[in-house]
């Protein structure tokens, strides 16, 4: 059997996987109890507060340290067990989306709660941190909470991070596009249309200029860039009879870098405050959700994953290896640049079935997707065990994060 090193301990055996698997065989009541009610009650971004409490009643229960709020956010919490480290720190979400649980964030709550608990369990050192992170879809106003907890230092002292999303295959790693949404508000003055029109500032009119030249960028932007510019007007008038004195545009960016992404933004805001000015209009832009960065992956920490997943034989993808294009945004990405981060893709429902979709929402049934959510738990926690114990791997994986391979 093989054999690691640990510093403070000496030569220990490593224990099978199948000894994991039982650990957390003996947790499935619990971890589904967790998944299949904040399945049901599928609350939305920033609106957390019994999904973000029954994680934190349940942590409590098996010994963890709670601070609940977190960060003076209301449904965020910081979970801690044991002392010293090295320290993981598992990333949970339960935000919900307008039909459900169609991104299976309530099977990421369960992850975490079961990995969580099953290393508090079996490890010999280290430190196992929760991290539950209100709002990745950018609902609310605790959009985009990850980047919060980095501002403000709730990843310092982690050594590294490991999160989870469902998927239709699968998969270890991830690629993302940095993403950022925001409002442009239109602020007129209001006529009546037909007999005093000049009396009038059209935000309306302002807006669609804008709608129009903002899309003319797109000719500006290399194919190379990934760039995607989505818009949908969120206010328009109340009459047609009144010339309009509000009009609200919500713009979404998104490319595959934050640098370009930035760049992007500031060429969008020129537009605005230029086609505000010709109509005579005030502009206000109002930030709906923070800068979602592209992902820096950890290929030491993912290859650690895929071995894992393959001993319990699934083989998963590599998507730091194979010819993977990014197509989704998360704020586990700013995470990614803070410490290095490993990630396992669930797969839930069948391959080609779109995320957010009605059919995602019911392959996210924990009733029908158990025995992977507990395959997820048992690699993560047998990946976790090995990277905390086996120093070099942990060296290996910082050491790629600051841009030294080998």
């Amino acid at each position: 059997m093989e054999k690691l090193y640990i510093e403070q301990l000496g030569f220990v055996t490593v224990k099978k996987i199948s000894d994991t698997k039982s650990t957390v065989d003996s947790l499935k009541s619990e971890i589904f109890e967790i998944s299949n009610e904040i399945y049901k009650l599928a609350e939305l971004g920033s609106e957390e507060k019994q999904s973000s409490s029954l994680l934190v009643e349940h942590l409590k229960r098996h010994g963890f340290k709670v601070t609940y709020p977190y960060l003076g956010i209301k449904t965020a919490f910081r979970g801690e067990w044991g002392i010293g480290g090295p320290t993981v720190a598992l990333l949970a979400e339960y935000d919900a989306l307008p039909n459900g649980h169609s991104c299976g964030h309530n099977l990421i709550s369960g992850w975490a709660f079961g990995t969580a608990v099953a290393l508090s369990r079996t490890l010999k050192r280290g430190r196992v941190v929760v991290l539950g992170t209100p709002s990745e879809e950018g609902i609310g106003i605790y959009a985009g909470s990850k980047v919060t907890f980095v501002e403000k230092g709730a990843l310092n002292g982690a050594d590294f991070a490991v999160g989870i999303h469902a998927m239709d295959s699968w998969s270890v790693g991830w690629k993302s596009l940095s993403d950022i949404l925001f409002q442009a508000v239109f602020k007129g003055k209001a006529s009546h249309m037909a007999y005093s029109p000049e009396k009038g500032v059209n935000a309306l009119d302002a807006l669609v200029t804008a709608y129009v030249a903002i899309n003319n960028l797109r000719s500006w932007i290399k194919n190379d860039r990934l760039a995607i510019i989505e818009m949908i007007i969120r206010e328009g008038g109340k009459v047609t009879s009144i010339v309009t004195d509000r009009a609200v545009l919500e713009i979404e960016l998104k490319a595959v870098s934050g640098e370009f992404l930035r760049s992007l933004q500031n060429k969008v805001i020129s537009v605005l405050e230029g086609v505000s000015r010709a109509y005579g209009t005030k502009l206000e832009i109002k930030e709906i959700q923070p800068v979602y960065e592209d992902y820096k992956a950890n290929s030491i920490i993912d290859e650690v994953l895929q071995d894992s997943l393959k001993k319990i034989g699934i083989s998963a993808a590599n998507q730091d290896k194979g010819n993977f294009s990014p197509s989704v945004s998360t704020d586990e990405a700013n995470v990614s640049k803070e410490v290095p981060t490993g990630h396992i893709n669930l797969k839930i429902g069948y391959p080609g079935m779109a995320l957010h979709s009605d059919d995602s929402a019911k392959a996210s049934d924990p009733k029908v997707v158990i025995d992977n959510l507990l395959a997820a738990v048992t690699a993560s926690v047998y990946s976790i065990e090995k990277i905390i114990n086996e120093s070099e791997l942990l060296r290996k994986a910082k050491r790629e994060f600051n841009g030294k391979r080998g």
